[in-house]
Parts: structure tokens; C-alpha cells; sequence
């Protein structure tokens, strides 16, 4: 594992607070390229496996090498669910004829040694296995550009993404997935076959329906040529069986906590999740690995607030985020009341799928990307200012708008992110940079798919947010957010 000790004189600074970085003393392109490249060797590191953990372990040990001082590991419990042996194959006429099988549905049931068999079926019945097509929601660039809080500042740049420019994700189709789930288990069904409409080498292993919940059919995910010969079986009145060997356990998981010392004890938290498929889901950990190196060697008085570093476990065991929720539980009484505001960094360097793949994009070099952000000025507009900096994506900044119906969203929402519920648990300012390639939760090599050299200027950009929020009188962020309706104004981004 390649790991830096690299050092040197600290940043030299002007007098009063520190707003840009001197990216010549940040972590260099080839330091950087060589932990994405560890990270993307370590392959898939489901929450509370024993990859994970020793990832988990690897990155505590590199933020305490980077000067962050009295890293803590805090434990997080979880029933752990590993998948150990899949498969199908067709009975009857057929018998024997394995079937291409993509990877097992994420907490489904689980079969004996011996599988279960029973006839094919495209609707539910007892004793069954189901054969459903999954349809990826279509949405465009259009519909999320929408969102953003200025949209003259988005059109001030030059648009790589059309409007009408297609965004669909397999990941999007998650409710579809619980729902037939659901439907299938009612009825008392032996099996499931989740067909996704996308050729079987585009979706790559994908861990997917990621949402911990226990469920009792054993499912598994096959891609178009498979679902084709599925769904012909199953006219057919052909039986199949399916093989699903996995166990859960009771275990600990752990989020990392570090805190960089600034002029007081009002913090900014940088976050990201440590469990991931792939290089690039999560990479913000490496990012924030190196921005914390860097704020760690500024001198303190010139980091007015102090930067709480927070690399949480459990996104890939809940769609809710509950490492970070567990986080927010823990500390409601000690580290949330002292919290400025937060930032959420999810897989930066994106490039846009290989041609040939269904969401390749001609003529563009990265993966559609936007900040989501809380209607609080000085974060939208720090945000915005960091995205036109690092000149990766375009400069999105989203309002909330997926619905949440815990009761403590500060307006009813959150969006589609691990840093939700500094928003909608604690309603902290907090904003959430994220991209999602179709070849996100792909269990594959992503290593040719990540510019590293975009990643830094991300993280460079970003380090620069961190420290504008840092200055921010107090009452600007956890006051009242008076233009919560219509967000910063029509202006360019400062």
C-alpha cells in the first residue's frame, strides 16, 4: 500500500484569515494517482467486511501520518450480509444451461447449498421465481439544472451537458427494485430475477439495492441477453434453479473522527464514506485525505474555525446514511451544537462512460456532477465559487429536493447524497458534491475512468470552500437562512 510521509515549511500566509490555497505545497498529482490506484486495487469493500475494515483501519492510520491529531475509530453495530456462492441455471429441456448472472441482489434471502427450484414466472406466484424488468427512470440534464439556485450562473458557462441530454442510472431504479421485492415475497415466491435492461458487461458485478434491509427471496441480477432468455423459458413454462449461499452476522463497523485545530472550537466538518464497490465509489476519503494534510500545516490562528474530518461507514448498508446518522446521534450534545456547517464529497475525477457504453457522452470528458446545497448564501455561493475553480463539472449548486418525512428536515427535503442528514437530522448548512456514473457501484477496475489530476483540482478548490466557510460569522450560517425560498441572487458567483 503506497502511503506519504511527505512534509514541508508551512504555507506562507498574509495577515487575517487564510482564503486561497498555494497549490504548489498541496499533495502532488503522483502521490495522489497512487492512493486512487491502492483504493481501486482494494475492489469492492461492503460495510462491515473485512475489506472494509482493513480499508477503514489503512485510512485512520494515513489522517493521523497527515497531522491530524488524536484520530478516533467509533464503533457503529450492524448485521452484516455477505453473499458467498450464486448461480442459476435452467431445468427441463434445458437442464443444466447456466445462466449469465450479474451478481446477487444486495440483502436478499438465501437458499441451501442446494439452491431452490421452481417454475419461471413473470408474475408473482407461491413457490415461483419471478422474472421482472427493471426500467431505469428516465430523466435529463435539463431536470436537475432546474434545481439550481441561480440558474443565470449556471448558463454564464460553457454547457457540456444539453438539456435534453438523457440521465439514466440503474441506481435511480432502487424503489422499483424494494416494490417488486415486496411484491414477490407476499406472494410466496422460492426466487427472483431483477432484469436490467443495459448489456451485462456495462453493469460490471454492480452492488446494488444497497438499503440494509434483511429480506426473505433470494434474488439475483442478470442484464439484457439474460433477461431475454429468462422471460423466453419462462413462456415456455421451464423451471430454473437458483443458488444463493449467504450469511449475516452481528458485527462493528467504525467511523473515523479527527479534528484539525483553528482559532476556535466552531467547527467545519469534511465528510465521506469509507465503504464502497470501486476506485471511484467512495473516493472523497482520498480527497479529504489530502486537504486535511494540507489545513493540518497551516498555523492555527489563521484557520478560524477548527475542521472536524469524518469518514463514516454504513452507506452501502442504508440509503439513509446511517454512519453518518450514528455520527450525528453520538454527538448531538458535544460536536453538532459547535458545527458551522458541513461538506459532503463524494466521487471526484469522474469521466464520462467509454464510448460504446449506453451513457457515453460524445464530446464530453466528465461525468455530469452537482453541489447540492442548503439555502444558506454563503454556501451556495462558496460552493458555486469552488465547482468554477476546479473547472471539472459544470457549476451546478442544487437545492434539496427529494422528499423526507422524518419531521426534522428544516423544509421537507434532502437529495440524493451521504451527506443528507446534516440537513435533514441535524439541519445543519451543508452542502454535497457528487457525480454517478453508470459504472458507479460497478465491481470492476474504474482506474481508467478517473482523471486524478481534475480530482486534485477538486480537492484544491474545495480546501479553498472549507476555508471561506471557516470565516463566516456564525450568525450567517446557523441563523435563520432568510432567502431559504429563493437562495442567493441572480449574481455571479464571488
Amino acid at each position: 500500500m503506497q502511503t506519504t510521509n511527505q512534509t514541508w515549511a508551512r504555507p506562507r500566509v498574509d495577515a487575517g484569515p487564510v482564503r486561497s490555497v498555494d497549490a504548489g505545497r498541496f499533495l502532488p498529482v503522483e502521490t495522489l494517482t497512487g492512493w486512487q490506484q491502492a483504493l481501486d486495487d482494494r475492489g469492492l469493500r461492503a460495510t462491515g467486511s473485512a475489506a472494509h475494515a482493513d480499508y477503514i483501519g489503512d485510512l485512520a492510520r494515513r489522517l493521523s501520518e497527515a497531522g491530524v491529531p488524536d484520530v478516533a475509530l467509533e464503533a457503529v453495530p450492524m448485521r452484516r450480509w455477505s453473499a458467498r456462492r450464486w448461480g442459476l441455471r435452467l431445468a427441463g429441456p434445458d437442464s443444466g444451461a447456466e445462466v449469465a448472472v450479474v451478481s446477487p441482489v444486495a440483502y436478499s434471502g438465501r437458499t441451501g447449498a442446494d439452491g431452490v427450484t421452481g417454475p419461471l414466472s413473470p408474475e408473482p406466484r407461491t413457490g415461483a421465481i419471478g422474472v421482472v424488468d427493471i426500467t431505469l427512470p428516465a430523466f435529463t440534464a435539463g431536470d436537475f439544472d432546474a434545481l439550481d439556485y441561480a440558474p443565470s450562473a449556471l448558463a454564464a458557462a460553457e454547457p457540456a451537458y444539453a438539456p435534453d441530454q438523457p440521465y439514466e442510472r440503474v441506481w435511480l431504479a432502487h424503489d422499483q427494485m424494494r416494490a417488486e421485492l415486496a411484491r414477490f415475497a407476499a406472494a410466496g415466491a422460492a426466487g427472483l430475477i431483477l432484469v436490467i435492461d443495459l448489456p451485462e458487461e456495462e453493469l460490471g458485478g454492480g452492488y446494488l439495492l444497497y438499503d440494509g434491509v434483511h429480506r426473505t427471496v433470494p434474488a439475483l441480477f442478470v442484464g439484457r441477453e439474460s433477461g431475454r432468455r429468462l422471460h423466453e423459458a419462462a413462456r415456455r413454462e421451464m423451471k430454473a434453479k437458483l443458488t444463493l449461499v449467504a450469511d449475516a452476522a452481528e458485527v462493528d463497523t467504525h467511523n473515523i473522527v479527527g479534528i484539525i485545530p483553528g482559532a476556535s472550537d466552531e467547527l467545519v466538518v469534511l465528510q465521506s464514506h469509507t465503504d464502497g464497490s470501486n476506485g471511484l465509489e467512495d473516493n472523497g476519503c482520498e480527497a479529504i485525505l489530502a486537504m486535511a494534510h494540507y489545513l493540518a500545516r497551516l498555523p492555527r490562528q489563521e484557520l478560524p474555525r477548527s475542521v472536524l474530518v469524518l469518514l463514516s461507514t454504513g452507506h452501502f448498508a442504508t440509503e439513509e446514511a446511517w454512519g453518518l446518522e450514528a455520527f450525528l446521534e453520538r454527538h448531538r450534545e458535544d460536536l453538532v451544537p459547535r458545527t458551522a456547517a458541513a461538506l459532503c464529497l463524494e466521487h471526484l475525477g469522474a469521466l464520462v462512460a467509454p464510448a460504446g457504453c449506453s451513457d457515453h457522452v460524445p464530446g464530453v470528458t466528465y461525468e455530469f456532477g452537482a453541489c447540492f446545497a442548503t439555502p444558506h448564501p454563503a454556501v451556495v455561493d462558496s460552493m458555486r465559487s469552488a465547482l468554477v475553480r476546479a473547472q471539472v463539472t459544470e457549476p451546478r449548486v442544487l437545492r434539496p429536493f427529494v422528499p423526507h418525512s422524518s419531521g426534522s428536515s428544516p423544509d421537507g427535503t434532502t437529495w440524493p447524497g451521504d451527506g443528507g442528514p446534516f440537513w435533514h437530522t441535524a439541519g445543519l448548512p451543508a452542502a454535497n458534491f457528487i457525480t454517478g456514473p453508470g459504472y458507479l457501484l460497478n465491481v470492476e477496475p474504474v482506474m481508467d475512468r478517473i482523471d486524478v489530476a481534475a480530482l486534485r483540482r477538486q480537492a484544491i478548490a474545495f480546501t479553498e470552500a472549507v476555508l471561506e466557510l471557516a470565516a463566516v460569522p456564525w450568525h450567517e450560517l446557523r441563523g435563520q437562512a432568510s432567502r431559504a425560498a429563493d437562495g442567493p441572487s441572480e449574481g455571479e458567483p464571488r
